[in-house]
Parts: C-alpha cells; structure tokens; sequence
C-alpha cells in the first residue's frame, strides 16, 4: 500500500473542519498516522463551534457531496436521518422563487438530505473517531511549518498549555479555512505567496431556528428566495434541521440594514420578493433567543497551479483554497469533490513533488465551472466589484432563459438540478433540442 516514491508515516491536516476531516479520512488509507490539528475545544453533542462563525446559518449539502460522503463513511446519510436529518425530492419539496420566477415542482428523484451544518460536523467527527489511525489534537495551533530543500518536513505546534511540538510529517493539508494560514507559513520560509483572484460582493447572512411549521397551508418542505438582481438585492431560505425545527435564514447583497431583533428579522422576512416567506413565520415564535449574523465580504481563489516554486508536500483544500458565494451551496460539496481527487492522486503513488503539483492543478480544473457559476450570478448585483469573467452579458443571458424554462419544463429544470449538485458539466444545457426551446420560447 505504501508507496516507494515518497514515505508514507504521517500526515498532518490543519483545520478540523468539513475539508479538514474528509481530507484526514482520506489520507487514513494511505497514511500510517494522521494527525488532524484543531485550535478549537473538542464537542461532546451537536452544537456549532467558534472556529466556524457560518455554522449557525444555512447549509445544503448537494447530491455530488452527499455521494462522496457516502462512500467515504458508509450509511452515513441513514445516521444522519436516524437522528433528525429530512430527506426531501430537491425539485418536488423545494418551493423556489428565482430570478421572478417560480420553479416547476415535480418528483425528480434527486433526494437530498438536510440537517444543520453542527450535525453533519459532529456525525462525521464520530465516524473519524473510530478510526485507529487518525489522531485528534484540539485546542492545538500551528505556529510554522519548516522546510527542507524545498520540501515540507516538519510541523510546528503549540497546545493550549503553551507546550510547543515538532511533528515531523510526509505531508500536511491546509485546510484552515478563510484564515488560509499557508500564506504565513510561505511568508515565513521565503516562499512566494500565490496571486488570488479576489471578488467583493458584501453579503450577509441572518439566521434564526422557529419550531416545526404547521400551517395546513404549506405544501412544501423548502422555501427558497434568490434576489432579483439588480432591482431587488435581498432574499431567504427556510429548511427542515434535525429536532423538527425550521431554520430561516435571510440573505442580502450590497446592504447595511442586517436584521439585529425578531421584530427587525420579521420586517426584513416581509421584504423578500416572495409573500409565502414571511406569511410561513409571521406569527410563529422563534426557538432562537438572537439573530446569527454572518458577513461575507468576497470570493477569493488562490492560483496554486500557476506557481512554479512551490514547496513539495504542502497541500492546499477548501476555503483556504477557494471561498465562493455560499448561497450557491457549494463549499462542502467542492472539498468532497477535492479529497475525491487527492484519493485518486494518492492510488497513483506519486512522489511529494508530483502530487502536490498535480493535485492543485486537479483543484484549480474542479473550481473552474463552480466559480463561474457563481460569478455569473453575483455580477448582476450592482454592488459587487472585481475582474469580470470573459463573456459575461452571454452568460447571463443564457441562465436567465434557463431559469426561466424551469418554471414550466420538467426536462430543462432537470438538466439545470444535475449542474447545481455539480454532478453535469453546464455544457448539458446547450444541448440542440434545449437551446431550441430557449430561444423560441423563453
């Protein structure tokens, strides 16, 4: 199993969070110790941790995430379901408003399972804990990560004691995040710092959990809201969470109104496009005693795959690598798509510098269609600033026809769900018999 071209005793992955913990199940099967380094407190139940200040808002977990998850901790999703997670037809449960228009409701057999991002955390911290080879240090940082003729070789901890450790490690997984912590280190050692790409949106997120809606009028089991750029900047979610509770969620681009009270919550629920958001709350009283408020200010990609220095063996995952828009849902699916790739880089039993040139390369190419999507859409926003992507007006044009398609067509607002899960390349969606329809129709 252990290759001959780079050793295999230990790894190290900073970040104890969604990436961080896929990444060290990964490298449990080639590895012979993993150590997962987190500076937070170690949880003993459900609940949302300081290091992850977006946990208390809404998350979906797309199908291709959901998939890798899966096999990466079988029968995973049944735990999730056994303890309060609802599994919900994405086309069928889902009532959306997008763009003006109304999505067509049909049985499309893409079931998705829904719970907070906390239960997801905690369900798969559970399954890493049985495994013998993984090691859990919390309340742990990383003070640097020393380097040896242009490879990674040693990792510098300190715990919450204030007793600092030199780790020898074959390898070691940023995945810390926003804080992106390998610019430090690459700063420190006299290494370039990658070029990012950097784009402003100034979003918000506000959430607060109400009990179980009951009333006979709801049909549905999710209510989405997108904005209706560039008029109308403001939008919500509400989705089913484990405990039979509702979790609402309110998004805003380019605004400084952020909802801070229940009555301030409610007035701003009132202002989303869609009437059926505030009419399923407003007379409901909220379990949560405060509003979460969650700002994010820009998309950020680093450009890994365009440095030709870089040390050998430090390997770059999820946020720390790339933040999209979290409205599109994204963040957790793209590093199960990210471990997928290093599991296939590892099977090949590439040496350190092999891997680590290749495996952000394979990054960069995941991160590609995603970016875009979200760049698409977040530039119709008047507020939002950056490098525009190449053909932008037509690209814009295109998805507008295509939502607005899926408010009557089964067929198209199908293909338009296997894109979203990341699960089909949107070129599915200039298919001759669609491009048809769109053009004369829509």
């Amino acid at each position: 199993m252990f290759s001959k071209n780079m050793n295999r005793n230990r790894a190290a992955v900073v970040g104890g969070g969604i990436a961080g913990m896929l990444a060290a199940r990964v490298l449990s099967e080639f590895f012979k110790e993993v150590i997962l380094i987190e500076k937070d407190t170690k949880i003993d139940h459900v609940t949302n941790r300081k290091g992850v200040p977006q946990g208390n808002q809404g998350h979906v977990l797309l199908k291709s995430g959901e998939e890798i998850i899966e096999e990466l901790f079988p029968g995973i999703i049944q735990e999730l379901s056994q303890n309060g997670a609802m599994k919900t037809d994405f086309a069928g449960d889902l009532l959306w408003s997008h763009h003006g228009t109304q999505k067509i409701r049909f049985d499309s057999n893409v079931f998705i399972s829904q719970q907070s991002r906390p239960l997801l955390e905690w369900q798969i911290q559970q399954r890493l804990e049985k495994i013998q080879n993984i090691h859990f240090r919390f309340e742990c940082k990383v003070q640097s990560i020393q380097f040896n003729n242009d490879e990674m070789n040693t990792i510098v901890t300190e715990d919450k004691n204030g007793v600092v450790t030199e780790l020898l490690a074959d390898i070691v997984i940023d995945a810390s995040g926003a804080a992106a912590l390998h610019n430090q280190w690459l700063r420190e050692s006299g290494y370039a710092i990658p070029t990012k790409t950097e784009i402003k949106v100034d979003l918000f997120y506000a959430s607060m959990v109400f009990k179980k809606l009951s009333h006979e009028s709801i049909n549905w089991h999710s209510l989405l809201v997108y904005p209706n750029p560039p008029e109308v900047q403001r939008g919500g979610m509400i989705s089913p969470i484990e405990g039979n509770r509702m979790l609402v969620t309110l998004i805003g681009y380019g605004t400084k109104e952020l909802p801070k009270d229940i009555d301030s919550f409610l007035e701003y629920a009132a202002s989303v496009e869609q009437p059926e958001f505030y009419d399923a709350i407003k007379n409901e009283l909220p379990l949560s005693k405060d509003v979460q408020i969650y700002r994010f200010p820009s998309l950020r990609r680093y450009h890994f795959e365009k440095l030709r220095n870089f040390p050998s063996g430090l390997l770059v995952i999820g946020d720390a690598f790339c933040r999209v828009d979290p409205v599109f849902a994204q963040g957790m699916s793209l590093a199960s798509m990210e471990v997928q790739a290093l599991r296939e880089l590892l099977k090949k039993g590439l040496n350190k510098k092999q891997l680590t040139k290749s495996f952000h390369k394979k990054v960069s190419r995941i991160l590609d269609i995603p970016w875009l999507i979200a760049l698409t859409e977040d530039f119709r926003f008047r507020t939002t600033s950056g490098r525009k992507p190449i053909g932008l007006p037509i690209l814009q044009w295109f998805v507008k026809r295509v939502v607005a398609a899926c408010s009557d067509d089964e067929h198209v607002y199908s293909r338009f769900i296997q894109v979203l899960h990341l699960k089909s390349h949107p070129i599915r969606l200039a298919h001759p018999v669609i491009l048809t329809k769109l053009l004369k129709k829509y």
